[in-house]
């Protein structure tokens, strides 16, 4: 009877066997690690300056776009108080007159850019005792630069009547402002000074300029602003009738 004889022999796909002619690999070696470290960090660095990049141009957007929004808040502010301007006289209306009235303190430190406008532009609502009519002046506070820029304030005064003592609030409108100030169109030209009690008049239009500061970088010089408003106060006939026949040979 024949023997049949079983030889065992490992499958090449079981594990722990080893197929014939084949090399085994550990990893890595050495040289490849440090390649792709290297390239890693070329990704990294390039990714990080145009991270970097796309955040300064936000911050400097977002900061170009709230001085845009300051500056537009300034200018309908003001436009607001020219175009409420109210006829000098009686018991609320007061002078237009660019000299400081000496009877007037003024309420902060700097310089005044125009007159004391008496305007009907204040809100009335259910926490204020007091009418739309209001004493409005402009400043040019001096600021901490150093530079001879300042801060355009507003002082406001609501309460035209006081019984003891009159009160002003302050409102700091715009920062790092060079200069500031008020011109009056009498008709005929621009002039920086204007006085009702000497005129009997009020001026056609009023112009206000405004001149920021540049950067404490260094930056470009920012472009003037220029407001021109129309005065839409109506003189009395008598006066109107006056002033024609004063000014007819």
């Amino acid at each position: 009877m024949p023997v049949h004889r079983t030889y065992s022999r490992l499958h090449p796909k079981l594990p722990g066997s080893v197929p014939e002619g084949a090399v085994g690999r550990g990893g890595f070696t050495l040289l490849e690690v440090l390649l792709a470290t290297a390239i890693s960090a070329v990704v990294i660095v390039a990714i990080q300056a145009v991270f970097f990049n796309a955040l300064r141009l936000r911050n400097t957007t977002s900061d170009r776009a709230e001085a845009d929004l300051a500056l537009h808040r300034v200018l309908d502010l003001v436009q607001r108080d020219l175009t409420g301007l109210m006829l000098p006289g009686g018991t609320l209306g007061g002078v237009l007159q660019t000299e400081t009235d000496s009877s007037l303190i003024a309420p902060v430190d700097g310089e005044k850019l125009g007159p004391d406008f008496f305007t009907a532009s204040g809100r009335i609502d259910a926490w204020t005792p007091f009418a739309e009519v209001q004493r409005v002046s402009y400043y040019l506070a001096p600021s901490s630069r150093g530079d001879g820029s300042g801060h355009l304030v507003r002082s406001v005064s609501r309460n035209l009547l006081p019984a003891l003592e009159e009160t002003s609030e302050q409102q700091v409108l715009l920062e790092n402002v060079a200069q500031a100030g008020f011109e009056f169109f009498d008709g005929f030209e621009w002039t920086p000074t204007w006085d009702s009690t000497a005129t009997a008049s009020v001026p056609i239009a009023i112009r206000f300029f405004l001149q920021r500061a540049p950067d404490a970088s260094g930056g470009p010089v920012p472009e003037p602003f220029e407001l021109v408003v129309n005065v839409p106060v109506a003189l009395p006939a008598s006066t109107a009738s006056n002033q024609l026949a004063a000014a007819s040979p």
